[in-house]
């Protein structure tokens, strides 16, 4: 029986998966393999990243002003990291692309592209960070803004 996965299940999964990729270790000659692995978890993760960004995060914006139009700076701020993540999220696809391209070339002497792949590790495991956090602080206002206290009423 397959488990159906919430939105943020799968969006959690997928980073998850890339992390692992990215955390794996290069072995001597399977750098092609390895960047072909990575690129496969990363094609998942943009495309649920993309989605939440374009789908998901518009809608819990829109509950969070509804419910405490207070909270309006927060909800600028937030669309403001999507807009940056969403910047990352193509520029790390060009990053990545480029790598596999270029991969099986180097694959007899891998130090010649090791910092380039290192790069790329680095800016991944910074994007998963980023994902990460931005997920974290749109649930934190979420709840807030259904559950803050706004004072004494009569």
């Amino acid at each position: 029986m397959a488990t159906v996965c919430t939105p943020e299940q799968e969006l959690r999964n997928a980073l998850d998966a890339f992390e692992t990729a990215l955390a794996t270790p290069v072995v001597a000659g399977e750098l092609a393999a390895w960047s072909v692995a990575a690129l496969e978890d990363w094609n998942e993760l943009s495309a649920q990243v993309h989605y939440h960004v374009g789908h998901m995060h518009p809608r819990q914006y829109q509950q969070i002003s509804h419910e405490d139009p207070e909270m309006l700076a927060c909800v600028e701020k937030l669309k403001a990291e999507d807009t940056k993540i969403e910047q990352d999220r193509e520029a790390f696809n060009r990053m990545i692309v480029r790598v596999v391209a270029h991969a099986p070339k180097f694959e007899r002497d891998e130090e010649k592209i090791r910092v380039h792949t290192q790069h790329m590790i680095d800016a991944g495991l910074a994007f998963v960070s980023r994902v990460r956090k931005q997920e974290i602080v749109i649930q934190t206002w979420f709840m807030e803004a259904f559950n803050r206290d706004r004072g004494v009423a009569d």
